[in-house]
């Protein structure tokens, strides 16, 4: 369609220009979780890219000076996808649902060590497993550890924005989730930490998806299970669950002014709210 015949039929450059722009970064996306990340894509690589999304060479200049320009938002877009990869929210409401199911289990410190470890092990097998073996996550990895070597300072610096754009956001999902959930089940921040979650957020993810990594190259070391004894059987224990514990107990202790029946009420009546201890009014 002629440029000027466009124009009159109603729909703005803007919009066109968004479908444009839209079209392109699926393709890329869609070749990146086809065939991997690289930094270094040619020219001829995302000229066919722009004829599978159908769109013209002048199309393309149009929104992009280079290719260079272009990559640098397909990362910036895998990095924004990334985060929501990372940050399950329908794991977070479910672990909340598991709690109203083990209220009875919240009026002992046994119990409570016993959801606590529950918990983890949940949280470091679903991100172990499900999270880091995704392909937007698999790509993000690679994006965090490659882009230092870009050559262009101002789009390195435009992606490595990005990249602490997404991870802070995770931070701050996962921050408002621990806050939630650990009070609840009678543990705190350790009074060390000023009550700043964020340090405890970094450690835990750095350790499932360093594990993630590594899996890689020595997946049988990374999968090996431990049976442990628990009552009268055993419990098979993964690498990321054993140390996924290391972190939390590194960070958090059990609060000595827990309340049960304060957790057990706001648990059977659906509220999800951060719950303060009186030790926590001291910092």
């Amino acid at each position: 369609m002629p440029e000027d015949t466009w124009r009159a039929s109603g729909r703005g450059s803007r919009t066109g220009s968004d479908d444009v722009r839209a079209r392109m970064l699926r393709s890329a996306i869609d070749h990146v979780e086809s065939v991997g990340l690289t930094l270094g894509v040619g020219d001829a690589v995302v000229q066919g890219l722009a004829r599978d999304a159908g769109v013209s060479p002048r199309q393309f200049a149009q929104l992009w000076p280079s290719s260079e320009h272009f990559l640098a938002d397909v990362f910036c877009e895998l990095a924004d996808q990334a985060r929501i990869d990372r940050a399950d929210s329908e794991t977070l409401l479910t672990t909340w649902q598991y709690l109203s199911m083990r209220t009875e289990d919240l009026r002992s410190p046994e119990g409570r060590r016993r959801v606590l470890i529950d918990i983890i092990r949940t949280a470091a097998e679903y991100n172990f497993d499900v999270v880091t073996a995704s392909g937007k996550w698999r790509t993000y990895a690679a994006l965090s550890t490659t882009i230092m070597s870009w050559p262009d300072e101002a789009v390195r610096a435009r992606i490595l924005d990005a990249l602490r754009a997404s991870e802070l956001a995770f931070a701050e999902t996962m921050e408002s989730f621990y806050r939630n959930v650990l009070p609840t089940v009678g543990y705190r921040l350790k009074p060390v930490y000023h009550g700043d979650y964020q340090p405890f957020v970094v450690a835990a993810a750095s350790v499932i998806e360093g594990l993630g990594i590594v899996r890689t190259t020595v997946p049988t070391l990374v999968e090996a299970r431990f049976d442990f004894p628990v009552g009268e059987g055993t419990e098979a224990w993964s690498v990321a669950s054993l140390a996924f514990v290391g972190v939390v107990d590194a960070f958090i202790e059990p609060d000595p002014a827990f309340v049960p029946e304060e957790a057990i009420a706001r648990l059977s009546s659906g509220v999800d709210v951060t719950p303060r201890s009186q030790a926590d009014q001291h910092f």
